[in-house]
């Protein structure tokens, strides 16, 4: 997908788009007012789960994403924002067309898979 250079690209637009746009505003609202912790360790846990280096592991553990993340309501719409933010960085960032579209669709499973809340009709 591109290494390292590629990584941090990502994870910085992600970030960009978390800042600047209004449908993400209830995911910006989940994170501590200074995002670089958040980018530092999302670029790690991407370039271990990409297939790099355990860069996430070696220093944190396990990933144990979901119960990391228990602290803050995550629901569908949280999902949605997220993966909107991360969709429109992966198209800035990754040119091979196969790669994105992979890339998005087991991120997509693991954002769904992240949530906590039940926001399901009655």
């Amino acid at each position: 997908m591109g290494g390292g250079d590629t990584i941090d690209r990502l994870v910085d637009s992600f970030y960009d788009r978390m800042e600047r746009l209004e449908e993400a505003r209830t995911i910006r609202a989940m994170h501590r007012e200074d995002l670089e912790p958040s980018r530092s360790i999302l670029k790690r846990y991407l370039t271990e789960w990409l297939g790099g280096l355990p860069a996430y592991s070696s220093e944190r553990g396990h990933p144990r994403m979901r119960m990391r993340h228990m602290h803050v309501p995550i629901d569908s719409a949280a999902r949605d924002a997220w993966l909107l933010c991360m969709r429109g960085a992966l198209d800035e960032t990754v040119s091979g067309e196969a790669e994105r579209t992979a890339i998005y669709e087991a991120m997509a499973k693991l954002a769904d898979w992240m949530r906590n809340t039940d926001d399901s009709p009655a």
